[in-house]
């Protein structure tokens, strides 16, 4: 029975001088070896330049983040794994148009200037001092 014991807490945990040491884990999903040797860093530039080509629209570009994982698993610098659980498409296999961006226009790009437009010179007249005595029902 003590044998028993002994062989599950050795399994569970290792023991060095008398102090128990909690076994290794893997890494966590998404961290794996650095390139050192540059394998995949052509791909990494080309991403680069698209997004700076796409005003940083990261949707016109999946198709060369798709290629680097790719890269990355064929020159097992990560696990193999479908790109499906990656977050990717069939259809991230080609360049896309970048998106338009609908903003409304700033007040600043409809033509309003600082000092003029937020000057309200009817406002200063209708403004009443705050009082404690309402003097109007006094001797009114």
């Amino acid at each position: 029975d003590n044998l028993a014991s002994d062989l599950r807490a050795s399994t569970m945990t290792e023991v060095s001088m008398g102090k128990r040491i909690m076994p290794g884990r893997p890494p966590d999903k998404g961290s794996f070896p650095i390139d050192h040797f540059s394998e995949c860093a052509h791909l990494k530039a080309e991403y680069l330049r698209c997004l700076a080509a796409n005003n940083h629209d990261n949707m016109s570009c999946r198709y060369l983040s798709k290629q680097y994982l790719v890269c990355r698993m064929d020159k097992n610098l990560m696990r193999e794994e479908p790109m499906s659980a990656l977050g990717f498409t069939d259809a991230d296999n080609e360049h896309r148009a970048a998106r338009k961006k609908n903003r409304d226009k700033t007040k600043e790009q409809k033509g309003w200037v600082v000092g003029v437009d937020g000057i309200q010179p009817d406002r200063e007249s209708n403004w009443r001092r705050p009082t404690l005595i309402n003097v109007a029902r006094l001797f009114g």
